[in-house]
């Protein structure tokens, strides 16, 4: 078994070296199952991030969701490897982080309670939901006060066998991987 750290750079090379059509078609095969996930559908709030180059394009989603009229949160790091989510507007102001992330400057905060659908990055997912994150430990803090559900969107490069890395105690898996390929709950 590899280490997470050794994981979690073959998987972000794999996701550098997809191309592009394999890209957006895949893009558009995910966001077309999220938004017929009922998760989704029973969302006043959702919580996203703003995507990397080599990420899934969250763009698009957030203006979908937008779109319907629904409201979308975004993260922001803070000291002690914490984050909050913050409403996203047209106002928003964004501040790269020293993760070369972008990340909303002021704006209004949400609890977690606050959130209906958390989306979840990470760079690699089983089919049963277990997560290898960017390895701050961000998300997994959070969700150790967050009820609601948790998805995570993956393309077919990112889909891991069960075994791959370690899962430490503090690691928190989402309830469903959302991907081309991924049998979703019921299919």
């Amino acid at each position: 078994m590899y280490t997470k750290k050794e994981m979690r750079q073959a998987y972000i090379a794999r996701l550098q070296q997809l191309d592009l059509n394999t890209r957006l078609q895949e893009e558009k095969q995910i966001a077309s199952r999220l938004y017929d996930q009922p998760e989704w559908f029973n969302a006043d709030t959702i919580a996203i991030t703003i995507s990397q180059s080599f990420e899934i394009n969250t763009a698009p989603i957030i203006l979908h969701a937008r779109h319907k009229g629904q409201r979308v949160v975004v993260p922001r790091t803070l000291p002690n490897w914490q984050m909050e989510f913050v409403t996203l507007d047209e106002d928003t102001e964004f501040d790269e982080s020293h993760f070369g992330v972008l990340e909303p400057v002021g704006g209004q905060v949400v609890t977690p309670d606050d959130i209906d659908l958390m989306v979840v990055p990470g760079v690699a997912f089983t089919p049963a939901g277990k997560r290898l994150g960017f390895g701050g430990g961000y998300y997994d803090r959070y969700l150790a006060d967050y009820g609601g559900p948790k998805v995570a969107l993956a393309f077919n490069t990112q889909v891991a066998d069960d075994d791959e890395w370690p899962v430490d105690e503090h690691d928190i898996p989402v309830d469903r991987v959302i991907g081309p390929n991924v049998p979703l709950v019921g299919e």
